[in-house]
């Protein structure tokens, strides 16, 4: 699964957490959400230098700075809440956009839309790992190339954001961390057949993946929240 996540975030620019964390909560639940995060540091560090040359540095600095915020917010929530509720309100937020943008108009990626979004996404992915759904969501009508290329750049401030929250929480301690590194090897091998599927994707095929992939977020969040409360 840690392959496949890593596969399909080199491809498409997110898609990690997805896939593998639905899983590994159940065979590793301490691994949730700091292993995955240190996963996704050196796999979207790699994909930023493959892509710089399509990264909008000036627009991606808002959501970027917004999820600051977000991130001690989600921190805080999980050191101190029952986080049950919080996963469930965000998966129904995440839920209701992928059906207003299914069914809606066309609109532009504004500085105040990236905002929010960074935000919520400092919050979900302080959490729960799964962040990338709502600044996907605002950037889906781009060119292909640029939302791949911005949102590696985003995960990769993420991360180190969500890594320095998760020492200054006592979340991550050397021994997680060693046994996150180990699954470094794999998001290289991820990089090599992610890259090699970008073409593939870009082919009229990236919103419709991207749609359903947010979807999918949206619904293994919700479930599992639910499931988690049984």
């Amino acid at each position: 699964m840690v392959l496949a996540g890593c596969w399909l975030q080199s491809a498409l620019g997110f898609g990690l957490a997805i896939v593998a964390a639905p899983i590994i909560v159940l065979i590793k639940p301490e691994w949730v959400p700091v292993m995955l995060t240190v996963v996704a540091l050196p796999l979207s560090a790699m994909n930023v230098w493959q892509l710089r040359h399509h990264i909008q540095l000036r627009m991606m600095a808002v959501p970027i700075v917004a999820r600051v915020p977000g991130t001690v917010i989600g921190v805080w929530l999980l050191m101190t809440l029952n986080v049950q509720w919080l996963q469930i309100s965000v998966a129904t937020a995440v839920l209701m956009a992928v059906v207003i943008s299914f069914w809606g108009r066309k609109f532009e990626v504004t500085r105040g839309r990236l905002a929010w979004a960074g935000l919520v996404s400092g919050v979900m992915g302080s959490t729960t790992a799964v962040g990338g759904p709502p600044l996907a969501l605002v950037m889906q009508h781009g060119e292909p190339y640029r939302i791949r290329a911005n949102l590696s750049l985003y995960f990769m401030c993420s991360c180190l954001l969500s890594l320095a929250g998760y020492s200054v929480g006592g979340i991550l301690n050397s021994e997680l961390l060693w046994q996150s590194l180990s699954f470094v090897p794999i998001s290289v091998l991820g990089l090599m057949l992610g890259t090699r599927s970008r073409g593939y994707i870009d082919g009229g095929r990236f919103r419709p993946i991207l749609m359903w992939l947010c979807g999918v977020a949206g619904t293994v969040a919700l479930v599992g929240a639910i499931w988690g409360g049984i």
